[in-house]
């Protein structure tokens, strides 16, 4: 595409979406299916030491007594099942902890009420199933206490192991979405102070416009209208097609026409493939603002202004020239313009996008910008 006019449809930048942020699960769901969890693991556990047990009395020539083994496995584990759950609401409420090694005395009068506890519910469930001839409470916690007390401190182990892991995992959630929300934060004002510093700039040119042709302002004016109308109706978006940035800055090309005139020509070479590749929105308006000030007004007679884009391999390559004095021995110092571009392609695609500045051999200045091919949704929207 080789012409000296911009397209006069507009079409509506495509809508963003926010960037998926995982929410905490109401507290029933998180209860039940921790719950289902914990009991599934210790039914699984039951399942193995009841068939380890059977499988134990056939070698030995006696008799499996299926039944039996997975009645008292499934008694003896779930009840442990029941005290992971009042370990897990007791590690949480209070974790042990650099700072709360004070609390270590607290654990151990929990493990051996709750050894007693497994006591007092699981023998007389046992008694019930499957009477053993003097088979008492104190008999079995001779026989067993130390065991019992071990095997409930490794599960507050684990619980503490498994509480940490979670909060280390929230922790970095919580930082990566800080990450994200200040990044967007950071774009948002990078991209609010583009608008009043290209709003000034082209209220001064209706200004000094007024004076010398007021059919060419009050135009002037309805284009600045119709720029400052995209540009509220697509306050929240960061991105869109390339296609999209090309209407958004068709009224500010009018613009200039109407402020040069025939001094200044406008030519669009765009790679049609070119068309549906995400770029920052109002990313041309600051590159061909800062061609016009430091191209085409500081030479006399007529100027042109190239806008042109490519695809290469995965990368997106968009140009823009001027024909002026180019930059010389002198490095053109960065405005708003510039730097809140380079920075908001920075913020965008970390490290994946340019903007430079080049002379050209022949005469004026090359702005390159380089960008990762995207043809999907537009990825940053701000809340």
């Amino acid at each position: 595409m080789d012409s000296a006019q911009v397209s006069e449809e507009h079409p509506p930048i495509r809508s963003g979406s926010t960037p998926a942020v995982p929410t905490r699960r109401p507290w029933p769901r998180q209860v039940l299916r921790e719950g289902v969890t914990i009991f599934s693991i210790w039914t699984l556990i039951a399942l193995l030491s009841a068939g380890y047990t059977s499988l134990s009395r056939l070698q030995v020539n006696q008799t499996p007594e299926w039944g039996r083994s997975l009645v008292l496995n499934l008694v003896d584990w779930e009840i442990l099942g029941v005290f992971t759950c009042i370990i897990l609401w007791f590690v949480r409420r209070w974790p042990i902890g650099p700072r709360r090694w004070h609390l270590l005395p607290l654990y151990l009068g929990l493990i051996s009420l709750l050894v007693g506890l497994k006591y007092v519910v699981y023998l007389p469930m046992r008694r019930f199933f499957y009477p053993v001839p003097g088979f008492s409470l104190s008999h079995a916690i001779l026989e067993s206490f130390f065991y019992e007390f071990f095997e409930m401190a490794a599960i507050v182990g684990v619980v503490h192991a498994v509480e940490y892991g979670r909060s280390v995992q929230e922790s970095k959630l919580r930082a990566a979405q800080l990450e994200s929300r200040l990044a967007v934060a950071r774009l948002e004002v990078l991209r609010s102070e583009l608008q009043p510093h290209f709003l000034f700039n082209a209220l001064h040119a209706v200004s000094t416009m007024m004076h010398r042709d007021l059919d060419a302002a009050d135009e002037m004016l309805s284009q600045l209208g119709d720029l400052l109308r995209f540009s509220l109706q697509n306050r929240n978006m960061q991105q869109g097609t390339l296609r999209d940035e090309l209407a958004v800055l068709a009224p500010y090309l009018n613009i200039i026409r109407v402020r040069f005139g025939d001094r200044l020509s406008v030519v669009l070479d765009v790679d049609p493939k070119a068309l549906d590749i995400q770029v920052p929105l109002f990313l041309l308006q600051p590159l061909v603002e800062n061609a016009i000030h430091h191209g085409i007004s500081r030479r006399g007679g007529k100027g042109q202004i190239a806008i042109r884009a490519s695809v290469e391999e995965d990368v997106l390559r968009i140009s823009v020239i001027d024909d002026g004095p180019g930059l010389s021995a002198e490095r053109i110092e960065e405005g708003v313009g510039l730097s809140n571009t380079r920075l908001r392609i920075e913020q965008l695609y970390r490290g994946r996008g340019s903007l430079t500045l080049k002379p050209r051999s022949d005469a004026g200045t090359e702005a390159i910008v380089t960008v990762p091919c995207d043809r999907g949704e537009s990825r940053e929207q701000v809340a």
